[in-house]
């Protein structure tokens, strides 16, 4: 990282930071591909798992196509990709980010294409792009939904799970308001009225009073990213804390119960970090969706594991029974 990105606060700004709760698709969509292009050894260890299925699924041609037209666009060691890829509507979901995606206007097109070729040379099929040809514009968008779909989606519980986690950390300060958030915030450092944290290219974000919408994410895992454009909403997207403290713990003691539960059931009770669907769960342990569910009723009726329906899906977690036997705080 050659620069610093200074995030710059006036008083009437502290009232308008917004800290989301969940992870944002789009965002996550294209830092996921650019977790799959960066090689095993400079990732974090809680993101190899996913590269290594990820690299599996992409034995899908199609998929693959999707993967190279986007990293034409915004590859992972760019200084700057275009913005109108991660619109402000993906707040509301992948399906209003991808309409939102689709109608962009042809003086943005051209306008943020340009901007990326003042930092790398752009393939040259993105000229057409910058035009305004609206069929490859469809195609993007096409490529980004087969992205979220085969990669991330797969995924998504334990992402949300995660990314959730790490909210609750960083909300649990009694006191301290706004200014405590912000210190938690690594890699940024908090100096009134400036956060700053290193950054591809020395960048100035001039709030204003507008605020910020902070957004937390699974795949990015070194320097925050932002909006370029001074004008459109600020959005500043910064990188999850590392495996929760629970989650260590639970690892280290699940071989210790695997004597008293059977090892299945200890690994699924040690996998309990925070709460995930049960594919969710047999994805991490690479175990059979039927194992699962078999070991979460025994769990479940011996008090350890607790059961609910959230929308379309069953989630599990720990009750305090269980995070004690796990050597955690009940």
């Amino acid at each position: 990282m050659g620069g610093v990105l200074r995030i710059h606060f006036s008083d009437r700004d502290f009232r308008h930071v917004r800290l989301a709760r969940t992870a944002d698709p789009m965002w996550e969509a294209f830092l996921g591909l650019h977790v799959l292009t960066t090689s095993v050894r400079r990732l974090p260890a809680r993101l190899r798992p996913w590269r290594s299925r990820a690299v599996k699924r992409l034995q899908d041609g199609e998929l693959r196509a999707a993967c190279r037209l986007l990293r034409d666009l915004a590859p992972a060691d760019a200084a700057y990709f275009p913005d109108f890829l991660t619109p402000a509507e993906s707040e509301d979901g992948m399906a209003a980010a991808l309409r939102t995606l689709r109608v962009t206007s042809e003086a943005r097109l051209s306008r943020e294409l340009r901007e990326a070729a003042r930092y790398r040379t752009m393939p040259g099929w993105t000229r057409r792009l910058a035009s305004g040809d609206r069929a490859l514009l469809d195609q993007v968008a096409d490529a980004v939904l087969r992205l979220h779909t085969r990669l991330i989606a797969p995924d998504w519980s334990e992402v949300e799970a995660t990314v959730a986690a790490d909210w609750d950390h960083r909300t649990a300060r009694p006191a301290g308001g706004t200014v405590a958030v912000l210190e938690t915030l690594a890699p940024f450092a908090w100096r009134d009225p400036v956060l700053t944290a290193p950054y591809p290219v020395n960048a100035d974000l001039h709030l204003r009073g507008r605020g910020v919408r902070l957004v937390p994410s699974y795949f990015c895992h070194t320097a925050p990213i932002a909006i370029a454009d001074p004008g459109l909403p600020p959005v500043v997207v910064y990188p999850i804390r590392g495996r929760p403290r629970e989650q260590r713990d639970a690892s280290r003691h699940a071989d210790a119960l695997a004597a008293l539960l059977g090892t299945g059931r200890a690994r699924v009770l040690g996998a309990l970090t925070v709460t995930f669907t049960t594919g969710a769960i047999a994805s991490r342990l690479g175990m059979p969706a039927s194992t699962v569910s078999g070991h979460l009723k025994v769990l479940r009726d011996a008090g350890l594991v607790g059961s609910e329906r959230d929308g379309a899906h069953v989630v599990h977690r720990l009750t305090a029974r269980g995070r004690h036997l796990l050597g955690g705080d009940t």
